[in-house]
């Protein structure tokens, strides 16, 4: 079977100009892509890259992946009209015998529904769940994009969530979908044996924006700081110069003033540098308003991180499951506090580290999830 997936990856070494372009550094996408092409399927990935000079046709890590340029800045406005139609008509000349989207939130959604193929689409980022954490009025762009979200799933049949959080609020709001629960894999590097942690290291691993909470991270440490003096956060995802937003700026500021030194940037690491950092952190915090799943969640407890998060999020769905993590009441700084507190005084449960990774490997091993998506895309092609 060959399989398209359309969605975000990272931008590889060979890639011209990368250092040029603004890219979200997540790999999910070729997590999923990998794990499919170990049972046997052909798989090949399709992506729009914002900025590019011209397409691109590279291999990254043994999958054939297409680059596409794109570079209308307001292309949202159009629910990506140029885009659609052009991934669309790309991909059909690729002869898949099914097409995988990730996400609504780009032209990916509206490129497998117009390519007439047999699609699916995985859902995250959704806006209808995002929008009202913000506790303020969405931007006129984010209106848009939930806009094009909501024409998108009510034409859609066949949708994947990506944790119960996402599948409860899915199946609420569009009944007429059928929702599946595959969670996101993880890359197979992280199955390495974990490290001793003795020091006071956190970690947080994303983009510095309203949603992923690092409001809260600000105010716990200005505590922390002053009882263990030797406590350091390490932060990476973070946008090189020139790149970061006011807001970003204004909370890395804040950070270290309150830090100094104790305030490592590593900026967008590659994934095996990640992991290396995660060996040396106690705990990774995901103090996010609103989140999907936490791919950086999974990444930290295989590196035998205690997680940190507030409930009601889909980290706090999966980590309930998982185990090694603690889960604060929403958005309730004391607690969070709190428990940071408590992590810098306690010393970590080997048993609790390994019963964790143990059961991230159950439910989310490549393998597992690779043939999920199989059995998924066998259902949608036998009733076609």
């Amino acid at each position: 079977m060959k399989v398209i997936h359309l969605g975000n990856i990272p931008l590889c070494n060979k890639f011209p100009d990368k250092d040029k372009i603004k890219r979200h550094p997540g790999r999910w996408v070729l997590n999923h892509a990998l794990a499919q092409k170990s049972i046997g399927l052909d798989v090949e990935i399709v992506n729009l890259v914002h900025g590019a000079k011209k397409d691109y046709v590279l291999e990254v890590e043994g999958i054939k992946v297409h680059y596409l340029k794109t570079a209308h800045k307001w292309r949202h406005m159009t629910f990506y009209a140029i885009d659609q139609w052009r991934v669309a008509r790309y991909v059909k000349k690729l002869k898949p015998d099914f097409v995988h989207a990730h996400g609504t939130e780009d032209a990916y959604g509206w490129a497998a529904q117009r390519t007439g193929l047999p699609y699916c689409i995985t859902a995250q980022g959704l806006f209808f769940q995002i929008i009202p954490t913000l506790k303020r009025k969405p931007t006129i762009h984010e209106k848009f994009l939930r806009w094009g979200e909501n024409i998108v799933l009510k034409r859609a049949k066949y949708v994947i969530a990506k944790s119960e959080y996402g599948l409860e609020a899915l199946r609420e709001k569009y009944k007429h979908l059928d929702v599946k629960l595959i969670y996101n894999t993880y890359e197979k590097a992280l199955e390495t044996n974990v490290y001793e942690k003795t020091q006071n290291h956190f970690a947080f691993v994303g983009t510095i924006t309203e949603r992923k909470g690092i409001g809260f991270i600000s105010e716990a440490f200005s505590e922390i700081i002053s009882q263990y003096p030797n406590v350091v956060l390490h932060i990476m995802g973070n946008a090189r110069e020139g790149f970061a937003s006011s807001y970003e700026n204004e909370q890395i500021s804040k950070l270290r003033k309150i830090l100094g030194d104790n305030l490592v940037l590593h900026g967008v690491v590659k994934s095996t540098e990640l992991f290396k950092i995660l060996d040396g952190c106690k705990c990774i915090l995901v103090p996010s308003l609103e989140e999907m799943s936490g791919n950086a969640a999974t990444e930290g407890i295989m590196r035998g991180c205690h997680v940190v998060t507030f409930e009601t999020t889909g980290v706090a769905k999966i980590c309930k499951i998982i185990g090694n993590s603690t889960i604060v009441p929403y958005l309730d700084s004391n607690a969070f506090t709190k428990t940071l507190l408590e992590k810098c005084a306690t010393v970590v449960s080997v048993e609790e580290i390994e019963n964790a990774i143990n059961n991230m490997k159950e439910l989310m091993s490549p393998l597992s999830v690779a043939h999920k998506h199989l059995d998924l895309y066998n259902e949608i092609l036998s009733r076609k």
